[in-house]
């Protein structure tokens, strides 16, 4: 269903999906466990919520095993300030997910917790790194259920009975 809104776009002012995913943040032992999110390529964009310190997501990164940068992440203010102390020069740096190397591109305001209330969460990824993290356990090739929640923003005067339709 994701793929047949994004194929139409146009129809819509906008449109992201996401799906909410626990990670283990550990690289080796005891593990660490945080609320992420897989999103689409125009999450941050379609909300308006640009990055405090480098860039959030584009299409181009939400593609199978990641864009011309590989997988890349955001990560919360909170994840910021706590793993990594503020660090200014965390833009570039690595992060283990689920023992996997992705590369930190931006970090989201302190006030920007997530579109879920009571649902924050500490890092996101986009929808094409999921095979990379998942491997054989990968959701994106199913096909006969739904666990996305996709957000569609109509275009100014657009009824909701219109863009269903």
């Amino acid at each position: 269903m994701w793929d047949q809104i994004r194929q139409r776009a146009e129809l819509f002012d906008g449109a992201a999906a996401w799906v909410d995913q626990r990670f283990n943040l550990s690289q080796t032992g005891e593990r660490e466990p945080v609320n992420g999110i897989y999103t689409s390529g125009d999450f941050f964009s379609l909300l308006g919520v640009p990055a405090l310190l480098g860039q959030t997501f584009t299409s181009a990164d939400d593609v199978p095993g990641g864009g011309s940068d590989g997988a890349v992440a955001v990560i919360s203010y909170r994840l910021w300030q706590r793993r990594f102390a503020g660090a200014a020069d965390i833009i570039g740096a690595t992060i283990s997910v689920e023992r996997v190397p992705v590369t930190i591109i931006g970090v989201t305001p302190p006030e920007f917790f997530g579109v879920e209330i009571g649902k924050g969460f500490e890092i996101a990824l986009p929808f094409g790194a999921e095979p990379l993290i998942r491997g054989n356990d990968s959701d994106l090739a199913e096909t006969a259920r739904s666990w996305l929640t996709i957000l569609l923003r109509l275009k100014p005067g657009q009824s909701s009975e219109s863009a269903s339709a």
